[in-house]
């Protein structure tokens, strides 16, 4: 296995045995990748308890074109803790996390998607979440990803407009549009999803999603 340094975005972690850490990686030289951190929960040295989902490292990793790739250390980025003082804000970026991992393939980069990732969490870290922010990422993700919906309609211009630019909070929903634009996004990525996303549910229990 060849040993290299990547830029990554932890996705979601799974604790495995007494002391290890199954990690998703999003990076942007490989795109998702599955990482082995070894005694992760116990390693402050190696780790120091950075791999947390949202949190964006410079990680080494040993990799392998299949199976688990090692993540032999990491180097702290950035880890947006002003992201995790709002609720709002966490609820999105973990719900941004999950999508990311449900639709994207394994091993494909996709620099476009992670500056959209990382850009989402540069946002969150200055102001509380909003549905707007939500319906933003999603659009751009989908289109990206090659599943633009139609935007056949008066009332989804904003979504149009939200492919003009790379920067949240600078398009402007009604809140017709929103309902509308909203109703759209759920069912195309319903329809990409193979399973119910767990921080879905998490993000629609606050007001205003």
């Amino acid at each position: 296995m060849k040993s290299e340094q990547c830029q990554a975005i932890i996705l979601s972690t799974l604790n495995y045995g007494e002391s290890d850490r199954i990690v998703s990686l999003f990076t942007l030289e490989h795109g998702r990748l599955r990482g082995f951190a070894k005694s992760a929960r116990a390693s402050r040295k190696r780790f120091g308890g950075q791999l947390e989902p949202a949190n964006r490292l410079a990680v080494t990793l040993s990799l392998r074109e299949d199976g688990l790739s090692r993540i032999e250390r990491v180097e702290q980025s950035n880890c947006y803790p002003e992201l995790r003082e709002r609720l709002e804000s966490l609820a999105l970026a973990l719900y941004a996390c999950e999508l990311v991992e449900a639709l994207t393939p394994e091993g494909h980069p996709l620099p476009r998607l992670f500056r959209l990732l990382s850009t989402l969490f540069e946002h969150l870290a200055g102001q509380s979440g909003s549905p707007t922010d939500r319906r933003f990422f999603e659009m751009n993700l989908l289109n990206i990803l090659g599943y633009r919906p139609v935007l056949d309609t008066a009332a989804l211009q904003p979504l149009s407009d939200c492919l003009k630019t790379g920067s949240f909070g600078r398009v402007r929903f009604t809140d017709t549009e929103l309902e509308t634009a909203g109703r759209l996004l759920d069912r195309e990525i319903a329809g990409h999803c193979s399973r119910p996303l767990k921080s879905l549910t998490f993000l629609e229990d606050l007001a205003g999603y």
